[in-house]
């Protein structure tokens, strides 16, 4: 029974480092401005945050609904907008190691 449940541990442990997602500058070069959400979310995964904010802008009177999309890796965040579910700006590199 013992060996039973340490087997069903070390399966869990397994599960949930193999789920960290990771990704490199050759997957953000992929994104391109327009790809949907999924798209996007095919190539990265599931961003870290999600918010959805009204952006004013300064040369019109008025604002633009957008979502931002937030990855996190080693300590580097890349933020992705979205306006009607398509991605409007390219996002920039990781750092070089």
């Amino acid at each position: 029974m013992q060996r039973c449940a340490l087997i069903l541990a070390g399966a869990a442990i397994l599960t949930i480092t193999g789920c960290q997602r990771e990704f490199a500058n050759r997957n953000l070069e992929q994104l391109k401005v327009n790809m949907s959400q999924k798209e996007v979310e095919s190539i990265l995964g599931n961003p870290d945050r999600i918010e959805k904010v009204d952006l004013e802008l300064e040369t019109q009177k008025k604002t633009l609904a957008i979502t931002r999309y937030y990855y996190n890796q080693n300590g580097e965040t890349v933020v992705l907008h979205f306006q009607n579910g398509h991605l409007i700006n390219a996002p920039n590199k990781l750092k070089e190691k």
